[in-house]
């Protein structure tokens, strides 16, 4: 999945402006602040984000985004998955199979199919590898995951959650995020998927009326993604924060979170409205993993 890194995006929608680092700089932060967010060695804080997005975009520049070139690669790769999923392919391994299966199954979720279909389908899927007892199994805390189980738990809890089955949903997220945060805190694994299991586990948490467990999980998801440069998992975040706010009664919080949602959500259409076929579809597929 393609994640876009925010130094990344600010130095290219200033460039494309013509606009110097002081220029942008004045009034927000320091030069050496701009020189340092644009090279990824400092990720800015989250007013200073807002106030750089929001001065890029109030000079007129256009949220076209962009492609690296080891993101065109990952592009063409995910379009050989989706392909390799659909088509007929040599005999494969257990994992292999695992891997497609689950492709197949995360291309229809976009399609309205039914919720309680989808996680029949991914339940399947699971039972390659791990028995299904495990799911609600204590000792299973003690099991090694792989990077797969990780997501297709995930899925499994995001599909209970929309068909309101919060315990199960809760009980499912605590795990992976227990496990994320014990193991993959630091790594690749944790970089992409921990934001989205804090947003996905702050919604359980807000339907069950928890609101400060679920502020936690808002904060320290949106912090991670600050610290990552990670835009896509952000308006998701921005957005069950300003639930959890409103219902904490700190109005003027709740529309800040909200105004950060808003426009993050504007950058992000922006760049799917330029994007190829192709492109587009990877960029679907990448929210699969929150609730948008």
């Amino acid at each position: 999945m393609v994640y876009y890194r925010l130094g990344d995006v600010i130095r290219e929608l200033r460039d494309r402006l013509h606009m110097t680092q002081e220029e942008l700089a004045a009034g927000i932060c320091s030069v050496s602040s701009i020189a340092k967010i644009e090279k990824g060695s400092q990720m800015p804080s989250g007013r200073v984000a807002e106030a750089l997005l929001r001065r890029l975009k109030d000079s007129g520049c256009f949220f076209t985004g962009f492609t690296q070139p080891e993101e065109l690669q990952e592009l063409k790769s995910w379009e050989h998955v989706l392909a390799r999923a659909k088509g007929s392919r040599k005999k494969e391994s257990l994992f292999e199979e695992q891997f497609y299966a689950y492709v197949r199954v995360v291309e229809r979720m976009g399609e309205g199919v039914d919720h309680a279909v989808l996680l029949l389908e991914l339940m399947e899927i699971l039972v390659m590898s791990m028995p299904l007892e495990e799911l609600y199994d204590e000792s299973a805390r003690r099991r090694t995951y792989t990077y797969l189980e990780l997501y297709i738990l995930n899925s499994i809890a995001v599909q209970f959650y929309y068909m309101e089955s919060i315990e199960s949903a809760n009980r499912i997220l605590e795990r992976v995020y227990e496990y994320l945060k014990i193991w993959h805190e630091n790594g690749e694994l944790g970089r992409y998927l921990f934001p989205a299991v804090c947003n996905n586990l702050a919604a359980v948490k807000l339907s069950a009326g928890l609101v400060y467990p679920a502020r936690n999980l808002c904060d320290t998801g949106i912090s991670r993604c600050l610290n990552a440069g990670l835009l896509i998992p952000l308006p998701s975040l921005y957005g069950n924060l300003c639930s959890v706010l409103q219902e904490m009664h700190e109005t003027a919080d709740a529309q800040q979170a909200y105004s950060r949602m808003r426009m993050l959500r504007g950058i992000l259409s922006e760049r799917e409205e330029t994007a190829g076929p192709v492109e587009l579809e990877l960029m679907r597929n990448s929210y699969l993993m929150s609730f948008v």
